[in-house]
């Protein structure tokens, strides 16, 4: 089964999602803050990501930001999960790199649902290596641009 991060700084969060997604039949492993969940991703095998928005320190928002800067995790299905739904909220956790937004209260049901489509269309690993592959023929490409020198002309 799947592994799924849970990042909250709420104790209680955490085990309920816990408990619900071990009923489920999915693995987890928690993180209090997103230091924490930073290292969970580093260790590898994650194979998707709940992060609450409000926690001490880097934000849920600033967590993803940082995910999806890390070619190892930038294709990572993440869910940004919140008590705070208001539209710019919502529209800030998207833009951050969350594939999905579930609001609290959730029923099991949803949090199921929308967590099990994520996984469902989450890109292959063979689409993960061309995206890396991507991202670093872009870096390289940028390296030679910025050393290349510019010929300099004289125009009258």
């Amino acid at each position: 089964m799947p592994t799924v991060l849970i990042a909250d700084d709420e104790a209680d969060h955490r085990d309920l999602l816990t408990l619900a997604l071990h009923r489920l039949g999915y693995d987890v492993v928690t993180a209090a803050d997103s230091a924490g969940a930073l290292a969970m991703l580093a260790a590898g095998g994650i194979d998707a990501a709940l992060i609450d928005v409000r926690m001490p320190g880097v934000s849920g928002i600033e967590l993803c930001r940082q995910i999806r800067s890390s070619p190892e995790n930038e294709l990572l299905p993440i869910m940004v999960v919140s008590a705070d739904v208001h539209r710019h909220q919502i529209m800030t956790a998207l833009h951050a790199g969350a594939d999905d937004f579930l609001a609290k209260p959730f029923s099991r049901a949803q949090l199921t649902a929308r967590l099990e489509t994520l996984l469902r269309t989450r890109p292959s690993s063979a689409a993960r290596s061309a995206a890396a592959a991507r991202a670093a023929l872009l870096a390289a490409r940028h390296a030679v641009i910025e050393e290349t020198p510019v010929p300099y002309r004289h125009t009258a």
